[in-house]
């Protein structure tokens, strides 16, 4: 049988402006660890739900991005929890196996337990093995993810990591966790990138995509949903019953677009369809008609914040394009919207994109001293300080936030 090896990869944030962009044995159902219900997963969709819940989710995810990915590749729940080697190593940080196991914990926490971990200390008995190595090559990429397939079987899953950035320095752990949440998600079969910013699975590192996003949730429940191309285990029958096809969950949608659309022709409709319209206004870069979509996108959504979220993935959208003028004229659309903890964070989010680091440090020290819960400010704020290597003001600002506003402690 032929063998093929995917893989993915993370792309560390290593001095770039590139936050945003739209475009031991243990086993973890012990207490410390324990799920909201071991007995009944509530995470997931099947052939019982209406189509109007399924459209709903498809439309609330990048389930389309996986698809288009190519082959569905996922694992067989009946094989859960799946066994996972984490390598230890005298000449690593004590930290980097925790913050790893760590990440494990945290998809299985948040997937309500959809998928399901156990720690074993050696790879010969591991589903899922985790190594650091050093390489000379390609060191802005912090980990790497590939499966090897035999046939339409799943033979192995490994996922590595660099042991240390282009300058020879030790990850730090957020950026080591980013760098796991992704990776991991990749090898549960994420196989594609979210357009999102907020995503775990956005395909910019940005050491801060810390928190797993319903997105990402609903992205994975679609995922385990349906009969997957390539598995580690057959599915029965029965199990094949309960699940439906990527066909039937993205019939709910009815969009009649793809890459290969002619956009200028395709009838106004429902919200889906402006929104994938938008998507692929995006990707061709015509930036103009892509925030026109937005736009009728935003109109339709029926809460301010909803709305301010669409004119902030805009803002990104021109920023990433480096159309400045306008993503500063959306950042302002986004917060007059709604003024909450991310969108008063644009402008210094701008000012950091156009290398105005100092003015974005001020704006960032303002807002935390305000409110030192936003922790949309404090990454940024950390981020700069990394980037800049100011350790002294990053370990200041994580001593001050890092208990309110931080998703993990230094």
């Amino acid at each position: 049988m032929k063998k093929i090896v995917i893989c993915t990869f993370l792309i560390a944030a290593a001095g770039a402006v590139s936050l945003f962009s739209i475009n031991q044995n243990v086993n973890l159902s012990e207490p410390e660890f324990a799920l909201k219900s071991m007995s009944a997963i509530t995470l997931g969709y099947d052939k019982s739900m209406s189509e109007k819940t399924i459209k709903a989710a498809v439309i609330d995810s990048y389930f389309r991005e996986v698809v288009k990915n190519g082959k569905l590749v996922r694992w067989n729940p009946a094989t859960f929890p799946l066994k996972v080697y984490i390598q230890d190593s005298p000449d690593l940080p004590d930290y980097y196996r925790e913050v790893v196991m760590s990440a494990y914990q945290t998809w299985q926490r948040s997937s309500e337990g959809l998928v399901r971990f156990e720690f074993v200390e050696s790879p010969s008995e591991a589903d899922m093995k985790c190594y650091f190595k050093d390489s000379d090559t390609n060191k802005e990429v912090i980990g790497s993810h590939s499966f090897s397939v035999n046939g339409n079987k799943i033979t192995d899953s490994v996922i590595t990591f660099h042991k240390t950035d282009a300058k020879g320095h030790s990850h730090d752990s957020k950026q080591l966790f980013s760098s796991a949440l992704q990776e991991i998600g990749h090898s549960i079969g994420l196989q594609a990138k979210s357009p999102s910013i907020y995503d775990v699975m956005y395909p910019v590192g940005t050491k801060f995509n810390t928190e797993i996003t319903p997105r990402d949730l609903k992205t994975l429940g679609l995922l385990y949903s349906v009969v997957p191309d390539i598995t580690n285990q057959e599915f029965t029958a029965e199990e094949k019953a309960g699940l439906m096809t990527a066909t039937e969950v993205l019939a709910t949608l009815n969009v009649p677009v793809d890459d290969n659309t002619d956009l200028s022709e395709v009838p106004t409709g429902d919200l889906a369809t402006h929104l994938a319209l938008a998507e692929q206004y995006r990707k061709r870069a015509e930036y103009t008609k892509a925030a026109q979509e937005y736009e009728i996108v935003a109109q339709m959504k029926n809460d301010r914040r909803s709305k301010s979220e669409v004119y902030y993935e805009v803002a990104v959208m021109y920023l990433d394009a480096e159309e400045y003028d306008n993503a500063r004229s959306c950042a302002e659309i986004a917060w007059a919207t709604d003024e909450n903890d991310l969108t008063i964070t644009l402008p210094a989010l701008i000012n950091y994109y156009t290398k105005r680091s100092n003015t974005a440090v001020q704006q960032l020290e303002d807002i935390l001293r305000e409110n030192p819960y936003n922790k949309h400010a404090y990454k940024l704020l950390c981020q700069i300080y990394r980037d800049k290597h100011h350790e002294n003001l990053l370990n200041s600002t994580i001593r001050r936030y890092g208990k309110t506003a931080g998703v993990i402690e230094e």
